[in-house]
């Protein structure tokens, strides 16, 4: 064949064949992971294959062909395909097609270069596009915009090309009068500045196809009079800005974000395939951990193998908060041909973002200390004083900013060691979490929480100063409230750990004791908040609202051991004398409470006129679609049930439903409880096919959203099962048996739960006629109940007029 390069193609394209089930990416990772016979492996690009195979390029060196060739079969004529290799080579021409004008020298391919499918497909679709002038890659700095320039620059198809570093106005004065005196073959007179000037009239008027590709646009503003325009070529920009100066409806703007989960792994691998230490599950771990950030990935690849440190070793590194991001990504091993490093791609485009707002530096700092996945933006407002300085952020691809603030974690913490006081950053994002946690909504208490959650883990030390911040008062009543008792726990009881002041040591001793009460431990909570109210008491008297949150959750759980006439009196006193606002959380808790207990005494009439005056005045006060007044009316619901107005329980359930599901979120514990109510009276009423779908549609959202083993789970799945029973599925009575033992491993033998799942079992198997059976049953469980949680308890009643009713003459 005369063509050496076609003949070469030919060659490797057999080799391909040999395994056509097999795709390009796959046979690059098996050609990149390949000992060969000199002991060396070579990183193989699935991109670089294609272009092999279909005749656009040679590779540099023969290993990689040999590589290809083990990785598809074996090579059993060595000497002849490097032959042919070679020929191609010394052959292989500069421009594809005669008359065709490249300028500039676009970034080397990466050492392990990968294919990113889903950008790439953008930018070629966009430069096809007639309606598209200028294709912008914008991202942060290092991940990978050159890269995917240049693969689109080596892909394009037009007769002129040309790269030009567009970091400074006269770096790209310089370009384009290179690409004059290139174009025009010669001796054209005049400086740069005419020369560019010349060029790019000549790109406006010509019918000659061309591209031209702008790398690292620093400052939009320095290329005024400079872009590229002509309807013959397109315009390819990379930047870290988003400003509108960019944003022209000619444009088309293709973010560039991260690598997938997939393609950091992919990575890792083909760059460290020089050193078999390295696991699969390691570096998957590491991918995670750098947030699978293109240019950390690299300098930690480098650095791995420039250290000898493995990979656990890194990873006890990152974690360890004293370390800075510039020495655990150092100059000394440098990415792949990128200028910087992570922390330096960090300060410079926080330079340039205080060129734009001089108070740039601390917002980024407040950023910098809250959750990486979505900051209210009111947090970091001040009031809208700041939104100059968020904008230039954004306008950089320091944060994303729409509506919600969201950063990169490893641009926080280089972000963290530029901050020349982190003890005064963290009391002031302390302060506004405070501030606006005060009257948020649900979804954005959710957000606060988080947001205080990284506040605690990167700067708890600094939000102790003349005791405890307000705002981690709220960190454990926060987790209460959307029914993660045992997390409410954990986080007082660490908190107390290190409370000195009295009034930090009461409250977080309260919230320990309610959430121990709250996992069905009721003595346990009773004995200590008898001991804390007792020294509250004494420490901030008797009206303080830390003494009367500690009074309010003694009651409580006297009403859930059964002692239902004493918590009602003292609810009905700590009501009237409480001095609250009638809208205040404790004194809607300490009514919602009170009307329970009425109830739970037989008045139900009382009970529901009760609810319906609380939810009357919350409308007034809060608004009727607050989540404080929608989840009063769940009272008002059982009530109007047990009053015998089924079909009104069910409306009132259904509108408390969807109300929280519009305030809260579907997720939302209270949503959940609402949701599970609603389909019990439409079990009551009779409804049974809709109620056991809703309780299966329950169960299924409660697991994702809550966890297999939260409580308010396992009561939709004891529920579900009871009420296929009731409606004749024979394979409940068997469920709940399982069911128990699930719930015992979780909350031990004892616990409420599993005594109600035994009760409902037991009325399953009468149900079926298992008579005796069902007697024993419910009599050993009645037995349970009056010793665990007494016999005046509302569970144990109902226990015990069920097996009445079994035992009374029909």
């Amino acid at each position: 064949m005369s063509d050496p390069k076609a003949a070469f193609a030919q060659a490797l394209t057999r080799l391909r064949e040999r395994v056509p089930d097999v795709s390009d990416e796959a046979v690059a990772r098996r050609a990149s992971a390949v000992l060969l016979p000199s002991g060396r492996r070579v990183a193989v690009n699935a991109r670089r294959l294609g272009e092999w195979i279909g005749g656009q390029s040679v590779p540099r060196d023969f290993d990689a062909v040999l590589a290809v060739g083990l990785a598809t079969g074996g090579v059993t004529r060595v000497d002849a395909l490097r032959a042919l290799w070679r020929a191609a080579h010394q052959e292989r021409r500069a421009t594809p097609k005669s008359g065709r004008v490249v300028v500039g020298r676009p970034p080397s391919d990466a050492a392990a270069l990968r294919d990113r499918t889903g950008p790439s497909d953008a930018i070629d679709a966009a430069l096809r596009d007639d309606d598209v002038r200028q294709v912008l890659l914008t991202g942060p700095g290092g991940v990978g915009k050159s890269q995917l320039a240049a693969a689109a620059f080596h892909r394009a198809s037009a007769d002129v090309l040309v790269w030009v570093g567009a970091g400074t106005r006269q770096s790209v004065l310089t370009g384009y009068a290179r690409a004059w005196r290139v174009q025009v073959k010669a001796d054209a007179g005049g400086d740069d500045e005419a020369q560019a000037d010349l060029f790019l009239a000549w790109l406006r008027s010509t019918t000659t196809s061309w591209l031209v590709v702008l790398d690292d646009v620093d400052d939009p503003a320095e290329l005024a009079g400079l872009w590229p325009a002509g309807d013959a070529g397109r315009c390819l920009i990379t930047t870290r800005r988003r400003d509108a100066s960019l944003l022209r409806p000619d444009a088309r703007v293709i973010p560039v974000g991260m690598f997938d989960r997939d393609e950091a792994t992919a990575y890792l691998s083909a760059r460290l395939s020089v050193d078999p230490r390295h696991e699969p599950a390691e570096l998957a771990a590491l991918a995670d951990a750098l947030g699978r950030f293109p240019l950390a990935l690299s300098q930690a690849a480098a650095f791995l193998i420039d250290s000898g440190v493995d990979v656990p070793g890194y990873l006890a590194l990152l974690a360890d908060r004293r370390q800075r991001v510039a020495d655990l990504f150092p100059p000394s091993s440098p990415a792949d041909e990128h200028g910087g490093t992570v922390a330096g791609a960090v300060r410079l485009a926080l330079e340039r973002a205080e060129s734009l707002a001089p108070n740039a530096v601390d917002v980024l700092g407040l950023v910098s200390v809250l959750a990486p996945d979505g900051i209210p933006e009111a947090v970091l407002l001040d009031g809208g004083r700041n939104l100059p300085a968020l904008r230039a952020l954004h306008r950089l691809n320091l944060v994303t900013h729409h509506g919600r603030v969201e950063a990169h974690a490893l641009v926080q913490r280089a972000a963290r060691d530029l901050v020349p006081d982190l003890a005064a950053v963290a009391v002031a994002a302390a302060d506004a979490i405070e501030r606006e946690w005060a009257t948020a909504d649900p979804d954005t208490g959710a957000a606060l929480h988080r947001d205080g959650e990284v506040l605690r883990w990167v700067a708890a030390e600094h939000l102790w100063d003349g005791g405890m911040h307000p705002v981690l008062r709220r960190v454990s009543r926060h987790l209460a409230g959307i029914g993660r008792a045992a997390a409410s726990r954990d986080v007082a009881e660490e908190l107390l750990a290190r409370a000195v002041e009295p009034r930090d040591v009461l409250h977080l001793r309260t919230e320990a004791a309610r959430a121990v009460g709250d996992l069905g431990d009721t003595a346990t909570a009773l004995a200590r908040l008898g001991e804390i109210r007792a020294a509250a008491e004494r420490d901030l008297g008797p009206t303080d609202v830390d003494t009367l949150w500690a009074r309010m959750y003694q009651v409580r759980f006297r009403m859930e051991s059964g002692l239902i006439e004493t918590a009602l009196a003292e609810l009905t006193s700590l009501v009237a004398n409480c001095g609250l606002p009638a809208a205040h959380p404790l004194r809607v808790d300490a009514e919602d409470d009170r009307t329970l207990c009425l109830g739970l005494a037989g008045d139900f009439a009382g009970a529901r006129d009760a609810a319906i005056a609380l939810v009357t005045v919350l409308r007034e006060e809060l608004g009727p679609r607050h989540a404080r007044t929608l989840r009063v009316m769940l009272n008002v619901g059982r009530w109007v049930g047990e009053t015998g107005d089924v079909r009104g329980a069910v409306a009132v359930f259904r509108e408390a439903a969807e109300g929280l599901a519009a305030v809260a979120g579907h997720g939302h514990h209270d949503t959940f409880i609402a949701r599970h109510n609603l389909a019990y009276w439409r079990a009551v009423a009779g409804d049974l096919d809709q109620a056991i779908a809703e309780f299966e549609a329950g169960t299924a959202e409660a697991e994702t959203a809550l966890g297999a083993g939260h409580p308010t789970t396992l009561t939709y799945r004891s529920n579900t099962a009871f009420w296929r029973g009731v409606a004749g599925d024979p394979e409940a009575v068997g469920d709940l048996a399982a069911l128990r033992r699930v719930v015992e491993a979780v909350f031990g033998p004892d616990h409420p739960r599993v005594l109600r799942i035994r009760q409902q079992r037991a009325d399953l198997l009468h149900r079926a006629g298992r008579r005796e059976e069902a007697v024993a049953e419910l009599n050993e469980v009645l037995a349970e109940m009056s010793r665990v949680q007494g016999a005046n308890h509302p569970r144990t009643r109902e226990a015990a007029d069920l097996l009445a009713g079994w035992e009374s003459p029909p």
